[in-house]
């Protein structure tokens, strides 16, 4: 959905679209979709910018980053951005920053895809590092042997040979 910033009305034109699955692509990632995004939302124009207001919600699966198995991650999040033409700032010599010129977004065509605003607020809620549970064990380093299943005959005391010196140490 192309969202185009001068036709923006200052009284909050209200949008609303639905991603089914495979509609919207997360590059390079490791993130699939299992329930359709819901965006619901406001544009509302404030002099030469425009800001982008509303809510998500959808349900995502990603790898768990101990022992890669599958996490069920619902997602539910409020998001606010702000969008000006980077046309208007191009005929200014020199422009000074404030604070609140961090979080806006400069556009080259006076246009928003929202499917960019969306791809991105998803990718920036999920956690760092997933988890399948707080006590996941995770795979074997040696033999790829899933450790909250059971323990594997690995030995657990190798130690990388960089790290050999360091026995000896005393101090």
């Amino acid at each position: 959905m192309r969202i185009e910033l001068e036709s923006a009305g200052g009284s909050g034109d209200r949008f609303s679209k639905t991603y089914e699955s495979g509609q919207l692509a997360f590059d390079e990632s490791e993130l699939r979709l299992i329930e359709p995004i819901s965006v619901n939302g406001r544009i509302r124009r404030k002099g030469g910018e425009v800001e982008l207001s509303g809510e998500l919600h959808t349900t995502v699966m990603v790898p768990c980053a101990r022992c890669l198995k599958e996490v069920e991650l619902p997602i539910e999040l409020n998001f606010a951005e702000r969008f000006a033409s980077s046309v208007s700032w191009r005929d200014e010599e020199q422009h000074e920053l404030s604070q609140e010129d961090l979080n806006l977004g400069l556009v080259e065509d006076a246009a928003v895809e929202l499917d960019d605003v969306v791809r991105e607020e998803i990718l920036l809620s999920l956690p760092g590092q997933a988890l399948c549970d707080q006590n996941c064990k995770g795979i074997c380093p040696n033999c790829g042997a899933d450790r909250n299943a059971g323990d594997c005959s690995c030995k657990s005391d190798q130690v990388d040979s960089r790290w050999e010196k360091l026995r000896d140490l005393r101090l």
